[in-house]
């Protein structure tokens, strides 16, 4: 592409997920999940426990018509949510899926296709059914790892063809790194760490298996979630440090989800696990049979590394403030030149179509006493975020389609709804949800394909 435009059929929306979003904890035979019995002080920010934290959340489950009418008016062609787990396996081992859950999402599906919205489904996103956490160990079990696959037969089986996009798991590459929160699980030693990691990986590879079996048409890709890291100065030991974050935090996962095995920066990441003797016969050949067809990335911030830091460390400092670029308020780079870099880079080294499932600014909202809620900062954010994917589109990086984060205020993961990301804004007491700012604006993006940016 020479003119740096966004090419035709570009795919245009944004991102929710269940657990964040959907509430609804008791209804149509829904089980509990570890999000559901979540104690909201785990992340030390007692604040937010006012709040009935993830069995509420933004009450999606009462309000879906509404929200993806809304989507539909500000013109969406593509929309990424999660499907909760418990809600059609209510603790997780069953046989059969509950009808009531699948009856939810069919509703969903419907009205997504009555607006002509492209859905991308992902599977799992941290809310895993708790009788499978607190009674078989969750992922740490290798038995979850078949009832995940059932909960994945049923649903590729019974919305064929109307779901093109799967995603396996959220940010795969950060589970292990938060097992509790994300699964529910304690993986506090070098082998538990492993192991985990190994199971979300066969996990990961069966399902794009069955989803391909039981849908030709539909396409699987994994996620990575990736902070792009800079050396801090030009000391070698800085850019060491730097590169063995991205690879670590990065190219270890993508390497699985493309390459389709364990690459020596896998290894370094888990080097003090026993992996030979934790990884059973066959298993490495179950993830090099896994056919993966596009993959999927999220964005938010870049970071610095200096000579001084832990490079065998895989848990990254992401609120190392660069001194070239603005903050947020809750202290994250704000680095649209990261983000082409990061799409440029992963484009080169995987020559594999990308969808962008994430990108978006974190910002306390406040409504006027004329009931508008300008969040101009917003805008500026994806605008700039969105120019600089379209340069890296130009540079050659194969972009499917880019989704904010997020498409209605949900309730952040350790801030409540005091930290806000979506474009349609959610009264944390009534649940009544209001167009922002940024709604018109993001509407004027879609309709132009990108190229009407302006405020």
């Amino acid at each position: 592409m020479t003119d740096r435009s966004f090419p035709d059929g570009f795919l245009w929306g944004s991102s929710t997920n269940a657990q964040q979003f959907e509430g609804g904890w008791q209804e149509g035979d829904k089980g509990p999940s570890i999000a559901d019995k979540r104690d909201p002080t785990m992340w030390g920010t007692p604040e937010i426990a006012a709040f009935d934290a993830f069995k509420i959340a933004s009450d999606h489950y009462h309000h879906l018509e509404e929200d993806i009418d809304l989507y539909g008016e500000m013109g969406f062609t593509i929309y990424r949510f999660s499907m909760a787990w418990s809600r059609l396996f209510p603790r997780g081992d069953e046989t059969n899926p509950c009808q009531a859950g699948l009856d939810f999402y069919d509703r969903m599906l419907k009205r997504l296709e009555m607006h002509h919205i492209q859905p991308v489904c992902t599977l799992y996103a941290y809310d895993m059914p708790a009788w499978l956490a607190e009674e078989k160990g969750g992922f740490l079990n290798r038995s979850c790892v078949d009832d995940y696959l059932r909960y994945v037969n049923a649903v590729s089986q019974y919305f064929k063809g109307r779901i093109k996009y799967y995603v396996p798991f959220n940010e795969q590459n950060t589970m292990a790194d938060i097992a509790q929160y994300a699964c529910g699980v304690n993986a506090d030693t070098p082998d538990k760490h492993f192991l985990l990691d190994h199971h979300l990986n066969l996990a990961w590879a069966q399902a794009t298996v069955i989803i391909h079996r039981n849908d030709p048409d539909a396409k699987v890709g994994g996620n990575v979630c990736n902070t792009c890291v800079y050396p801090a100065n030009c000391h070698p030991d800085a850019i060491r440090a730097a590169d063995m974050q991205n690879a670590f935090f990065g190219y270890a996962y993508a390497d699985i989800f493309v390459r389709r095995q364990y690459s020596p920066f896998f290894r370094r990441v888990h080097s003090e696990a026993d992996m030979d003797a934790l990884i059973q016969p066959g298993d490495l050949e179950i993830i090099a049979a896994a056919e993966p067809d596009f993959l999927s990335l999220t964005y938010y911030m870049s970071t610095i590394a200096d000579q001084y830091g832990h490079v065998g460390d895989t848990l990254l400092n992401t609120k190392n403030a660069n001194p070239y670029v603005q903050q947020t308020e809750w202290g994250w780079n704000i680095d649209p030149y990261g983000f082409q870099h990061f799409l440029v880079d992963f484009a080169h080294r995987y020559h594999m179509p990308i969808l962008v499932l994430e990108n978006g600014l974190g910002h306390t909202d406040r409504v006027e006493e004329n009931g508008e809620i300008n969040d101009i900062y917003r805008i500026r954010y994806l605008r700039d975020h969105i120019r600089a994917m379209r340069e890296a589109i130009s540079l050659g990086a194969n972009v499917l389609g880019y989704c904010t984060w997020s498409a209605t205020d949900l309730f952040s993961t350790h801030e409540g709804f005091e930290k806000r990301y979506g474009f349609v804004y959610v009264d944390s007491v009534t649940l009544e949800r209001k167009r922002k700012r940024s709604f018109w604006w993001y509407q004027q993006v879609i309709a132009s394909n990108g190229q009407q940016l302006d405020e």
